[in-house]
């Protein structure tokens, strides 16, 4: 583990789940609903049809012109939401997204690009990705944007939550799935408005809801998931994330509640795993891993149509404290022809140092997806291939 994503974490006082598990029933439930129709394909598609997203189903709040870029503020409704309203907090009920464009785009008639753009930890509003993110793609790539704002951030911010703090970890199950049919609302909306290629894109916690949203998608599709992997168990019950959790609280839930013990128990059951075999030392961090397995892991979803394989990317830092990857499914066994990249950075120096090489990726991506697509530079050239390295933990 690198001393400075160490030293970093402890900079940053946020601390995850201060309220504990959340509602054991909405476990339970959001549980049955991605087993049986968020990770399906054919069944998740049925939450957000075509022909529900119309052009007018994005409302458009605001629009100014910045120089040379044209800058829409808009939302709409969650499809989550919709479905499962007593899940979702009523400020998060409402899914806000800027879309930045060339300042004489004409929406619905020109066609260009665009990136979906998530937000890592943290990472609440437009300014940091428009200023890192959009307005680079768009100065050398010709590649527009839609930076989304996550749930439980910024505008989407419950009540009384502090920062990104979140209150549960429920809170973060949500947040994925509502993340994933927001996605299929957007992908929709921009066929019809001519934004087309598309990628999802991301860093660290927005490049994995990235990956996840990226199983949904029947059609063509590209993906540049940087700093994440196959899964988010090992980031919270080993890397640095993990000292942000009140385990102490969680344990007094877990053994109070006896409703938290038999729904432990359920996933246990279910594991395949050889390790389900065993006695763990810890069943209130084993919990935590079997959740964050059953809802973030992507082996637990539908595998990405084949021909999108060659379109996906993972940037890995060799050195990075917050996502380890031992013990956990390795992507190229995932998914096969999915490209990964790895760079000799810790989580947070790649964020800092390697910004030109995710812009790159992103107009690789879409390059590979439709090798006609119109960019203002041609991004596939011949890489250094870096050998990866362990993690050191």
């Amino acid at each position: 583990m690198t001393s400075f994503d160490s030293l970093f974490r402890r900079v940053i006082t946020t601390q995850s789940f201060i309220r504990g598990w959340g509602n054991p029933l909405h476990l339970q439930e959001l549980c049955a609903n991605r087993r049986q129709r968020v990770a399906i394909r054919s069944e998740c598609m049925k939450l957000v049809p075509a022909e529900s997203v119309q052009e007018n189903t994005i409302q458009i709040v605001k629009q100014e012109t910045k120089g040379n870029r044209l800058i829409l503020d808009a939302k709409f409704p969650s499809p989550l939401a919709v479905h499962f309203p007593h899940l979702v907090p009523p400020e998060v009920a409402t899914a806000h997204f800027q879309l930045v464009l060339p300042h004489n785009h004409r929406l619905g008639i020109d066609s260009i690009p665009i990136g979906i753009c998530y937000p890592g930890t943290g990472d609440q509003g437009y300014t940091r990705r428009r200023v890192l993110t959009a307005n680079p793609l768009i100065k050398q790539y010709g590649i527009g944007s839609i930076i989304l704002e996550n749930p439980f951030y910024g505008l989407r911010k419950p009540k009384h939550q502090v920062r990104s703090s979140l209150f549960y970890v429920t809170d973060l199950l949500v947040m994925g799935g509502a993340l994933m049919l927001e996605t299929m609302l957007l992908l929709h909306w921009c066929q019809k408005m001519k934004l087309t290629p598309a990628i999802l894109h991301g860093f660290s916690l927005g490049g994995h809801m990235a990956s996840l949203a990226f199983t949904t998608w029947p059609g063509p599709l590209s993906l540049l998931s940087c700093a994440s992997w196959s899964t988010s168990s090992t980031a919270f019950c080993e890397g640095v994330l993990s000292r942000t959790i009140p385990w102490p609280l969680l344990k007094k839930q877990f053994y109070e509640n006896k409703a938290y013990q038999t729904f432990y128990e359920y996933l246990r059951d279910g594991e395949k795993s050889s390790r389900s075999n065993l006695i763990p030392i810890d069943p209130v961090k084993d919990m935590m891993r079997l959740v964050m397995d059953e809802f973030t892991s992507l082996e637990k979803y539908a595998r990405p149509p084949e021909s999108n394989m060659p379109n996906a990317m993972f940037i890995v830092g060799t050195h990075d404290g917050y996502v380890l990857r031992h013990g956990i499914p390795d992507m190229n066994d995932l998914w096969p022809g999915c490209h990964v990249r790895y760079i000799p950075y810790g989580h947070i120096s790649a964020f800092l140092f390697n910004q030109s090489v995710f812009h790159h990726a992103t107009a690789e991506m879409l390059q590979r997806q439709q090798p006609d697509v119109k960019l203002k530079k041609n991004p596939i050239i011949p890489r250094v291939t870096i050998n990866p390295t362990t993690n050191n933990t």
